[in-house]
């Protein structure tokens, strides 16, 4: 359990300072918020807005806690919110990048399962 309270608490800090950075003037008519579910380890940050006359609507990534690593589902991100959650001290060993078939992952440095 102490594990998942650290990795919950380093995805959140990535997601804040992420928000921080996309709410910026230049980005008015589109709004970035997180969507975390504390009790199924659940996190996500979305953008929504309107875009010249067209809705706007993006997962841009979404990250699960499951048996006590982070497992990327989505990564839509400029700058990978692995590599971002691996800046903030999460180690590569933790993270799984769900969106590569399992025969895939062992190829990257990061945890296969």
């Amino acid at each position: 359990m102490e594990r998942v309270v650290f990795l919950r608490s380093k995805i959140e800090q990535v997601m804040k300072a992420y928000l921080e950075e996309l709410n910026q003037p230049n980005n008015e008519n589109i709004r970035f918020e997180s969507v975390i579910d504390p009790n199924g380890q659940h996190f996500q940050i979305i953008a929504l807005g309107w875009e010249n006359e067209k809705r706007v609507f993006n997962l841009l990534f979404h990250l699960d806690i499951i048996d006590e690593k982070i497992w990327v589902q989505e990564d839509k991100m400029e700058n990978s919110i692995a590599e971002l959650l691996v800046e903030h001290g999460v180690s590569k060993k933790d993270i799984v990048l769900a969106y590569f078939p399992e025969y895939h992952r062992q190829f990257t440095e990061y945890a296969v399962a």
